[in-house]
């Protein structure tokens, strides 16, 4: 029963499309399970529940039992292409082109399943460490950039404003004449080029206290600004002595350089690790080409673009749409979802397995890195959370670690 009630008639990479035709015997069949199940729960006059006829539950609830055909016939026939076609859907699978009578019903069945490939090529390849040697100028320039870092404003006296000033303002604004909202205290940094044109112009060689009109266009429209001076401020950038360097924790100025040193060579070394990782992901992409499913890809794009919204400092009010993205995201997702795939793979066929331990390990390490309870009592939380997640990115990162193990890394 059932065996030969379907056939495929499109196939593009990971996108399986089935046409199922169920008649005669078979689709009698199905219809009388249907009835059965309709008639477990159906009540009419003169009959108890469950115990109403056939011929009247065929023709008093045909729609229901045409629901019921429909659910039977798509489940059995999704189940047995499943089976015989071994075929893992990443998605729901879509039913399209419905068509039922009294004799039959037909439908087609698109599927979207994982990549199925031998992974090959991953081991005894060479990739490079480019680690930069830290110097002397290195150093000078992080320690100039800690400088800036810990640089405040302080309010001048008796002093004009200049090109290196910063101004406490107040503007009152009008548009064609007429007042609109206007803004308070507002900070202008008189060594960078102003967004209002006309304002350097206006301010420069002015006191504390003094208020300076001026006007400009913007977007077709006469703008009048009157501009209240605060308060004028200049930026202190502290000097590199005992005082700073005992308030960054360094015994001396020695000591302060060997440290700014170590924490250089530290971030080097990590900027090398990532560099081999994307290495070694780039080879395992090269030698291993499969297709995507395109649904688990619009779904990485999603996510991608939801992080790039988040992490933007674009208006809330400008919507971004995913669309204006797409060309420079979706290669990101399909790198993403390639390299994860690969690495599954490679686990699976190396036996590289993650355990409870290595799961427990992984929180401990993060928790070392929380200072409250509170803290800890999220990072918990989401660990339980999102456990399927953190256990396949232990799993792809014990898999890179293999790699390395199994490849040359050129110094």
């Amino acid at each position: 029963m059932l065996e030969n009630i379907y056939k495929k008639i499109k196939e593009e990479g990971c996108c399986i499309t089935y046409e199922v035709d169920i008649k005669n015997e078979d689709f009698l069949s199905m219809e009388e399970k249907a009835v059965l199940r309709v008639q477990s729960g159906a009540s009419y006059p003169g009959f108890r529940k469950g115990k109403v006829p056939f011929d009247i539950i065929k023709k008093h609830f045909y729609e229901a039992v045409k629901s019921e055909i429909k659910e039977v016939a798509v489940k059995n026939a999704l189940d047995l292409i499943l089976e015989k076609e071994n075929l893992l859907p990443v998605v729901p699978p879509s039913v399209y082109d419905l068509e039922l009578n009294d004799k039959k019903i037909a439908f087609k069945l698109y599927i979207e399943q994982s990549p199925k490939f031998d992974v090959k090529d991953y081991t005894g390849f060479e990739v490079k460490r480019n680690l930069k040697k830290i110097t002397d100028s290195d150093i000078d320039n992080h320690l100039n950039a800690l400088r800036e870092y810990n640089a405040y404003l302080k309010p001048v006296e008796n002093q004009a404003v200049s090109k290196n000033h910063y101004l406490i303002v107040d503007y009152e604004i009008f548009e064609n004449g007429k007042k609109v909202d206007g803004l308070k205290n507002e900070m202008v940094d008189m060594s960078s080029p102003q967004k209002i044109a006309g304002l350097e112009k206006a301010v420069l060689g002015a006191n504390k206290g003094d208020i300076k009109e001026f006007e400009t266009e913007f977007d077709g429209k006469k703008m009048k600004f009157i501009v209240k001076i605060k308060d004028i401020k200049e930026k202190i950038v502290p000097q590199i002595d005992d005082n700073f360097i005992k308030q960054l924790g360094a015994k001396d100025i020695s000591d302060l350089r060997e440290q700014v040193r170590k924490v250089l060579e530290a971030q080097e070394l990590e900027k090398s690790e990532k560099s081999i990782i994307e290495q070694i992901e780039n080879y395992i992409i090269e030698k291993n080409k499969f297709s995507l499913p395109p649904t688990l890809v619009r779904q990485e794009m999603e996510e991608l673009f939801e992080m790039v919204k988040k992490r933007s400092n674009i208006s809330p009010d400008k919507k971004l749409e995913l669309k204006d993205y797409e060309d420079k995201i979706k290669p990101i997702a399909e790198k993403n979802l390639r390299v994860a795939y690969i690495l599954h793979f490679i686990a699976k066929k190396e036996n590289i397995k993650v355990t409870e331990d290595d799961f427990n390990a992984e929180l401990e390490r993060v928790i070392k890195t929380l200072k409250t309870e509170d803290e800890v009592k999220k990072a918990k939380d989401l660990f339980d959370q999102r456990k399927d997640y953190i256990m396949a990115s232990i799993s792809e990162n014990k898999t890179i670690d293999f790699i390395k193990s199994k490849i040359t890394i050129k110094e």
